[in-house]
Formats: C-alpha cells, sequence, structure tokens
C-alpha cells in the first residue's frame, strides 16, 4: 500500500507542477480571466481530478478515505486553539531560515495585495483547507495507514511540507501537517484540520491586507532582534499551547478507529524510488533554486 501511496504523491506532483502551469497560462493568457477568477479555478482544475483519481484507484469509501465525520464544538475550539498558539513557533522557523531564504508567503501575498479581501481569503484560506487537507490529512493518511498511525502522521506531513516546493514553508509545513494529522487522528474528523488550517492562512491573508506602508518598518529589526522577539513569543504561547494539547488528549485518548495501532506486521518499504524521485524534485526545483537566487 506505501508503495502505491508513493507513485499516487510522484503522479500528484508531477501534475501539480505541470498541471498547474499549463492550465494557469491557458486560464491566465489564453483566456484572459482576471487572475482572481484564475487562481480560484485553477484550484479546482488541479485538485479535485487528483482527489477523484485516488479514490477510483483505490476503490475506497469517500467518507471513509476523507475522515467525513462531524467535529464537537469543544474539539473544534481545542484544534483551533492549538493551531494559534502554534504560530509563533510558526514565525521563529521562518525567522531562522531568513537568511537563507526570504519570507516567500509574505512575496506571494504582495502579488494579491491588488485582490479585495474575499478573493484572497477564498484563494489562500479557504480552497487550501478544503483541497490540501483532502489530499493530504484524506488520501495520504488513508494511502500509508498500513504502516501504522505513527509513520502515516510523519509520511503523510512530509509529502504535505515538500509539496510547497522551497525550504522555509516546509519546515514549518511539516511542523504543521504532523499537528493536523494527529489531530485527524485522534478526532476521526478531517474538520480537526481544515478548521485550524483555514484560520492560520485567513489570520497571514488579514494580516497582509492591514499592513499599511508606515508598518514596514518592522523590516528593519536586525536578526538578532527578530529572533529575541519571537522567541518571546514562544515563550509566553508555550503554557497556553501545552494546556490546550493536555486538554486535547484526555479528549480524544485513543487514535481513530480508521487508523491501526502500530504494529510489527507487515513490514512494508516506505523509500521506494517513487520516494526518491519525489524528493529530488524536491531539492532541485524547490530548495537550490531559492537557495541560489538568495
Amino acid at each position: 500500500m506505501a508503495r502505491r501511496t508513493n507513485q499516487y504523491f510522484l503522479f500528484v506532483f508531477l501534475f501539480f507542477m505541470l498541471g498547474s502551469t499549463i492550465l494557469g497560462l491557458l486560464l491566465i493568457n489564453f483566456l484572459a480571466l482576471p487572475s482572481d477568477l484564475a487562481n480560484i479555478i485553477l484550484q479546482f482544475l488541479v485538485f479535485i481530478p487528483m482527489l477523484v483519481i485516488y479514490v477510483k484507484t483505490e476503490k475506497v469509501s469517500v467518507k471513509e478515505c476523507f475522515s467525513l465525520r462531524p467535529l464537537n464544538w469543544k474539539n473544534a475550539l481545542l484544534c483551533l486553539g492549538i493551531a494559534y498558539c502554534a504560530l509563533p513557533f510558526i514565525s521563529m522557523i521562518v525567522v531562522l531560515t531568513s537568511p537563507l531564504q526570504p519570507n516567500l508567503v509574505e512575496q506571494a501575498m504582495g502579488e494579491l495585495n491588488d485582490s479585495s479581501l474575499f478573493s484572497m481569503l477564498f484563494v489562500i484560506a479557504v480552497q487550501p483547507a478544503v483541497f490540501e487537507e483532502l489530499l493530504f490529512r484524506g488520501a495520504a493518511l488513508h494511502g500509508y495507514r498500513s504502516l501504522g498511525a505513527k509513520k502515516a502522521l510523519l509520511m503523510s506531513a512530509l509529502m504535505f511540507a515538500m509539496l510547497h516546493m522551497n525550504l522555509q514553508q516546509a519546515l514549518y509545513a511539516f511542523l504543521l501537517g504532523a499537528i493536523f494529522a494527529f489531530m485527524v487522528q485522534r478526532t476521526g474528523s478531517i474538520f480537526a484540520s481544515m478548521l485550524p488550517h483555514f484560520l492560520i492562512n485567513a489570520l497571514n491573508c488579514v494580516a497582509a491586507t492591514a499592513q499599511t506602508p508606515q508598518q514596514g518598518v518592522v523590516e528593519e529589526l536586525s536578526f538578532t532582534q527578530e529572533l529575541l522577539s519571537t522567541g518571546l513569543q514562544c515563550l509566553i504561547f508555550l503554557p497556553f499551547l501545552a494546556l490546550l494539547m493536555y486538554l486535547f488528549l484526555r479528549r480524544n485518548p485513543a487514535p481513530a478507529p480508521a487508523l491501526p495501532a502500530d504494529t510489527d506486521t507487515p513490514k512494508e518499504k516506505i523509500f521506494t524510488a517513487s520516494f526518491w524521485i519525489i524528493v529530488a524534485i524536491f531539492i532541485f526545483f524547490g530548495v537550490l533554486p531559492n537557495l541560489y537566487w538568495n
């Protein structure tokens, strides 16, 4: 099962890279659609076929594959709180990697500044929260489930990280991907990851649109100042994060039934040829070019 899932995600990477480029050129240059509308349509055209292909090839139940179960309001609040308290730690990763690579998320937000807040929220927060979670906390967790819950969590987080195609985002995407996968495993609901994913992206989106030119002075902070400031935020938020995680674990003590407990058998080979091709794609197209240009 893991071998087939690696092959599937190799297809996902290739389709994402080639398909999004070709479709983007078609929508914007050939059909002359506004960039807002083109971005919205593009995500539908890229993600939906990949999700349908997984369900059809694996012949699985949509409900079971994507963990389409309700999430009670207490778990929803806990998941949102955990995601919010994790934000300073994401910022710390951005600060630590800033000497190697500029903040690509801020650059991407800047390119969408002419868009309306609604369009930005839909493209940056709503669609990724739905499509990426269905793909990684749905298909990936399902595909790697035969490895056991822990390895399935790590593999889904790794694929999620590498698909971001740059080192900076990959590092914190792996952290978030692991947290999201853990919450889905414990609650058995995909909404346990969709809601916090939306929250994090929406907050970044709102912050980008609310920023004024005068606020650009924060960019003049030295690396040491940014490191100390972000480190202080991490220390402040750490007790709250620990408390929320404790409450979450008390409410959700057992793994979701869709993912079996880790066992010694069967032992599947994780690092197949498809896996190493994905890693090579990530390094040569996602990491090295950004480091070189910086």
